[in-house]
């Protein structure tokens, strides 16, 4: 019971050392994954996508998904994401050498991996960033936000089993622009049928776009509450916490604290977590990654979950249950090595169990996982 750590890269039979941090999914039949790409000591990346992935039983395997796919070689990490509208899962990052193409690797029960070329099927811009992909489940829209090489605007590719399409959020909202460095991420609402995508400005401002039955809008949530800027961090992630009715938006501040930024029907709110939770200081340009832990049969009261890279180069977490925050020093707690870059994290509901992923220092994927 409890908090328990897994070196997946030395679990598992073939699995190469790796670079950049790793992204991780929940797949059907509770299957945990989890992409990053090769490490080389010469090159550092060797542009191929690895995963990891498991059944509930916890005995891991590797692939090649890039190779399986016939796909692009990757600049650095990727970002990967369930379309649970069609039962598929997908991995889109750049190409090698910064080609600017938001590249796709997506896969079926049925055809395996695939390799499609976002950026052609939708005549969308160069990116920037590295895009990041997210389904609203309440429409059946997967969606893939990045910011554009050329003017800086925030572009979503969409694509509802029709084909992909490119929409300019900034150009379509008014919206100011983002910081030249940073990388836009998006989360659904299902409850209320929004969608949701969130970036950076350069003077640490926290912009939203949004869109609801009617068009897409924008707001600065930093103006809004009066909270902390937002450090240099590539990226700010959000989420919601379905049994309390509320959106969290976690980050790491100018002030060196880890802040969020809550929402309810009332309006967008502020809280110093640092403080709150009397947790050690966030690394200053770490992203850190929260979720919500809905109630269930393994968990009666809902509790929330922000993982984040400490100041101390360990994992740490901060919880809440019941209008109280927590600190949990998990690195420490289970002899974890330290952490290079940003954690990922989700719940399996169902069987009641936390799961952190993150890269060592030591190039390897690393698993710290909760058991009920």
């Amino acid at each position: 019971m409890g908090w328990s750590l897994t070196n997946l890269t030395t679990a598992t039979a073939g699995a190469p050392l790796a670079v950049y941090q790793p992204t991780a999914w929940l797949f059907a039949q509770f299957t945990r994954h989890v992409v990053f790409q090769g490490y080389n000591a010469t090159t550092g990346g060797d542009g191929q996508l690895y995963e990891l992935y498991c059944s509930g039983s916890d005995d891991w395997s590797v692939k090649n998904l890039v190779s399986e796919a016939g796909g692009a070689a990757a600049a650095t990490n990727a970002n990967g994401y369930i379309w649970a509208h069609q039962g598929s899962q997908h991995v889109v990052y750049q190409g090698q050498r910064f080609d600017g193409h938001v590249h796709e690797l997506w896969y079926t029960e049925d055809d395996g991996w695939n390799a499609n070329d976002l950026t052609e099927a939708a005549g969308a811009p160069l990116t920037l960033s590295q895009p990041y992909g997210y389904e609203t489940f309440y429409d059946g829209t997967q969606r893939v936000v990045y910011q554009a090489r050329v003017g800086g605007h925030i572009h979503e590719l969409s694509n509802s089993g029709d084909g992909w399409h490119d929409l300019d959020l900034t150009a379509a909202t008014g919206a100011p622009p983002c910081a030249p460095d940073a990388a836009p991420t998006g989360y659904s609402f299902e409850d209320q049928r929004t969608a949701h995508v969130l970036v950076r400005t350069e003077v640490g401002h926290l912009l939203e776009f949004w869109r609801d039955a009617t068009a897409w809008h924008w707001g600065d949530l930093t103006a809004v509450t009066g909270a902390p800027v937002v450090s240099d961090a590539e990226t700010v992630s959000g989420y919601v916490f379905r049994g309390q009715g509320t959106q969290h938006i976690d980050y790491v501040g100018g002030n060196g604290h880890l802040h969020e930024l809550w929402w309810d029907p009332s309006g967008w709110h502020h809280n110093d977590l640092t403080t709150a939770g009397g947790a050690v200081p966030p690394f200053p340009t770490s992203s850190p990654a929260g979720y919500a832990f809905e109630a269930g049969p393994f968990q009666p009261i809902a509790t929330q979950h922000v993982i984040f890279t400490g100041n101390d180069g360990n994992v740490h977490e901060l919880w809440w249950r019941e209008g109280v925050w927590h600190t949990n020093d998990i690195g420490p707690l289970v002899g974890a090595p330290p952490i290079v870059g940003a954690p990922k994290a989700f719940v399996e509901v169902d069987q009641g169990t936390q799961n952190v992923f993150y890269l060592s220092d030591s190039h390897e994927i690393i698993e710290l996982r909760w058991t009920p």
